[in-house]
């Protein structure tokens, strides 16, 4: 993943659920130590303060100069995504999020992530389809033994997409798994509270 990554505040997403974010999965800010375009990076960066000034216009140029400079990087459009949520222009935050996922692919939690924007557009299959590339993803990263450090957060992301595509027994039972291993982790049992209606009025509505 993408090391020192600075979090603003409306995707809490996607990263307190989606440990995400690991979200979607989230990510926002980045050091330069990665493969991408410095200047877009930097760009990208500039943009993240704005957002959390809630400068939303003056962000989106920034972030569209990162991706002009490097179309690779993705971290500019799950940025964009969030800006698009918060306006409440869910169609342009859909866009945003699907070219998450085409630049990267292997982001399992951007995949439950557009996942959910496509349920609350009311496109049940594509959804589903979302969430199952989530869940084959997670697996892979499962059962690799270079992931061993990212375990639990894997499983508690998987065990959300269960519960997302519909599979919710088995998740739950994934939560209450992780709760015994877990016990003094409180926010499982803020999961075990609540239903797939929950997940996405928390962290698409409530921005």
């Amino acid at each position: 993943m993408i090391d020192n990554l600075k979090i603003t505040k409306g995707i809490k997403l996607i990263i307190s659920l989606l440990i995400f974010i690991t979200i979607l999965q989230s990510c926002k800010g980045q050091s330069e130590k990665s493969n991408y375009n410095p200047k877009a990076i930097e760009f990208n960066n500039k943009a993240v303060q704005l957002m959390q000034q809630m400068e939303y216009d003056s962000a989106l140029i920034l972030f569209y100069k990162a991706i002009e400079i490097d179309k690779n990087y993705y971290l500019p459009y799950s940025n964009m995504a969030e800006i698009y949520l918060s306006k409440k222009e869910f169609d342009k935050a859909l866009q945003a999020s699907d070219k998450v996922v085409e630049i990267k692919p292997d982001l399992a939690e951007g995949w439950t992530f557009a996942g959910m924007l496509y349920d609350r557009q009311g496109d049940t299959l594509t959804a589903k389809k979302y969430y199952n590339k989530s869940i084959e993803i997670f697996d892979t990263r499962i059962n690799n033994p270079e992931k061993k450090k990212d375990l639990t957060a894997n499983r508690l992301n998987r065990a959300i997409s269960l519960i997302l595509v519909g599979q919710e027994v088995e998740g739950k039972n994934e939560l209450e798994k992780l709760k015994t291993e877990n016990p003094d982790d409180l926010k499982i049992d803020e999961f075990l509270k609540i239903n797939k209606q929950d997940y996405i009025r928390q962290l698409i509505d409530n921005k």
